[in-house]
This record gives C-alpha cells, structure tokens and sequence, in this order.
C-alpha cells in the first residue's frame, strides 16, 4: 500500500534520502557514540543502570535519591514502586542482569511494532520503518536499555486488547504502567474518544484511577520519606541541564519559550491540554473519516497520536508508540485534489518522518496530523477511501 500512494520519483527521492539520513545518524548515534566509544559499558544500557543502582542503594537500606543526588548531583525520575520490584537484581552482578535485560529488550522490540502493524493492519514486510523514522529514533531508545521500552510493548499489547473489546485487561495494563510511569495517565482518554460517553465509561475510568490513587497513598503510607524525597528528586532535577530534561512536550515548549513562572506554566499546560482533550472527544464523535466503519482503526491510530502530543515530556522513547501509528494515518490519508498534489503532500509528510530528526519532529508531525483531520472535519478535503 505504501508504494502505490506516491508516485516514483518521490518514492526513489525519498528512499535515497531517508539512507543518507540514516546512515548519517547510525554513523553519529550509534557507532560514534555507542559501538566505538571506549567506555561501552558505560553507555551501553545506560538507562537501565540507573535502575540497578537505585535499586541496589535500596537494597543496602539507604535512601536512593538522596544518596544519588549526593554523589552524582543527579535526580532518579523513577518512583519508589520502581526501586522495589526491581530490588532483587542487586543481589546479582550487574553484567550477569544486563544480559538478561538485553533479551528482554530485544523481545520487547521485536513485538511493539508487530502488535501494532497487527492492530493497524500494516504489512509486516513493513516492519523495518520502525527502525529508520526520525533517523533512527528507536534504535538510539534501544541502546539506552530504558524500562520505557517494555512498558510500550505492555502498552502495545493493551491496544491490541481495547481493540478486541476487552476493556477491562486495557485498564488493568494501563493502570498498572500509570504506577511505573504516571504520564500513562493521560491514555486513559482513548476511551472517550473510541467509545460512546456513558455511565459505563465514567465508572471504568474512576475506578481504575482510584486504584492508582489508592496504590500511590499505599506507597507513601509505607515508606513517607521515601516517597518526599522521589517527589524533592523530581523538583531538583528543575535546577539541573535542560530545565529538569522536560523532553520535547507541550510543557517543555511553554517552559522553553514562553512561561518562566511555575504558575504560568502548569496553569495554561492543563488548560491546553484539557481545551484540546475536550475538542478531540468532539472530533471523535462528528469526523466522518474518523468513524468510517471501513477503516475502524483511524480513530485508534489518531487518538493515540493527539493524546502523546499533550504527554508534559515527551521523550524519545514515547515515540516508539506513535511511529507506526503516524505512517498508518499518513499511508491513509489521501486528499481531494490531483493524482500530483497528492503525492507531492504524501512525499512531505513520509519525507517528515522518516528524515527530520529534531527534538521537535515528534511532537510538530503528531501536531500537523492533528490539525489536518481537525480541518476536515470542517473542509472535508480527505478523501474516503
């Protein structure tokens, strides 16, 4: 399908320079910085570490954060949930759990985009642009060794639930990723934009954020200073590099370019975000590509796309969600006007995704895909196929 929505020319274009990008960034990112720098081990899974270390200080009886802050001048981002379930790998030598770690990732990798392309109905020959959107985005995620990445294939795997209508495992996957990493909170909207407004829907919802909340409280009642000082780590990391490493989310472009005062910022990052929730639960029910009964999974594909352009910090592994979700939508989308213009339109937004490797290129082509099925439902100029 994807061959046949761009003519030749583009499609050579975009071939050669999608290689050049690519082997200028696995050259860069990759070689350079992993597989010839005489510190590999320290590079290499360098995410995954941390997690080790905190977990090994919790081990020992000590407090993580306050331990790694005094002697690294750096924050631990992970909550005290993450520590303990990880607390029984510091009882072994780190390379002896990094191979370990190594085949799980590798698995988790393997899957996040064959459940996706299942759910999308993408064929699986397709599978390598995983590797090459954004220059390369994913495999950079991977040498990290980030726990992110199982978590988008626990992610992946909750969609291909939602989408066989088992709601409930959706939510227990989801809520339990919402303990380890609380911006998963946000996918709770999918729901309201996939579904019908009911009570049941209501109901769901405030009881699986209850269970969240009431882990949470747990948490804290358990171990309090714990707790403070995950909450301190994350306001200190604010007086360190990059502002507190905001990624390149909604809120890091209001911290960045526009708010310098706290109550600015968190006050028009919710009123955004919560202005632009409520116009998507709207789009959802009145786009009539949207809901074309032919094409049930746009909606899927799109809410997921809206919902990760508002997460506060959208990091380079969050993308790993929205890639095969951003090159179904485009592969998708063909406009009202000439065979040409079409393809031209097409050649730019592939050209966007798979080459542009800006910080920024995420959140701007989830933002450009947005405003375009915004549009239509206004000037209906997609056309149905």
């Amino acid at each position: 399908m994807f061959n046949k929505n761009i003519n030749n020319l583009f499609l050579t274009t975009l071939i050669i320079i999608t290689l050049i990008i690519f082997s200028k960034n696995f050259y860069n990112e990759i070689l350079l910085k992993f597989l010839n720098n005489p510190n590999f081990f320290k590079v290499f899974f360098s995410d995954f570490y941390l997690i080790f270390a905190g977990a090994d200080i919790l081990n020992n009886g000590n407090n993580p954060y306050k331990e790694w802050i005094n002697i690294h001048n750096s924050p631990f981002f992970n909550p005290p949930i993450v520590f303990n379930l990880f607390k029984f790998i510091a009882n072994y030598e780190y390379l002896i759990i990094v191979k370990f770690w190594f085949f799980i990732l590798i698995l988790s990798f393997i899957f996040i985009p064959l459940i996706l392309f299942k759910i999308f109905k993408i064929n699986y020959k397709l599978s390598f642009i995983f590797l090459i959107c954004f220059g390369g985005i994913s495999l950079s995620v991977f040498l990290t060794g980030n726990l992110s990445i199982l978590l988008t294939l626990l992610f992946a795997l909750s969609l291909f639930f939602l989408n066989k209508k088992k709601d409930h495992i959706f939510y227990i996957i989801l809520s339990f990723l919402s303990i380890i990493k609380f911006p998963y909170l946000i996918f709770f909207g999918i729901p309201f934009l996939l579904k019908d407004l009911n009570k049941k829907l209501l109901l769901n919802t405030i009881l699986y954020l209850s269970i969240i909340i009431l882990i949470y409280l747990i948490s804290f009642y358990l171990n309090n200073e714990l707790f403070i000082s995950w909450i301190n780590s994350i306001e200190y990391s604010k007086n360190i590099g990059d502002q507190g490493d905001f990624g390149r989310g909604l809120f890091r472009i209001l911290d960045s370019y526009i708010f310098s005062n706290n109550y600015y910022k968190y006050t028009f990052y919710f009123a955004i975000s919560g202005f632009i929730f409520i116009f998507l639960v709207f789009l959802s029910k009145k786009s009539k590509i949207l809901n074309d009964k032919k094409n049930k999974n746009l909606l899927l594909a799109f809410s997921i796309i809206s919902l990760s352009m508002l997460l506060p910090r959208l990091k380079s592994y969050d993308v790993l969600i929205t890639i095969p979700c951003l090159f179904f939508l485009i592969d998708f989308i063909k406009f009202k006007t000439s065979e040409k213009i079409n393809s031209f339109i097409k050649f730019l937004l592939f050209l966007f995704l798979f080459c542009i490797t800006s910080p920024y290129a995420p959140i701007s082509l989830c933002f450009i895909i947005f405003i375009i099925f915004a549009s239509d439902l206004k000037f209906n100029f997609i056309e149905k196929k």
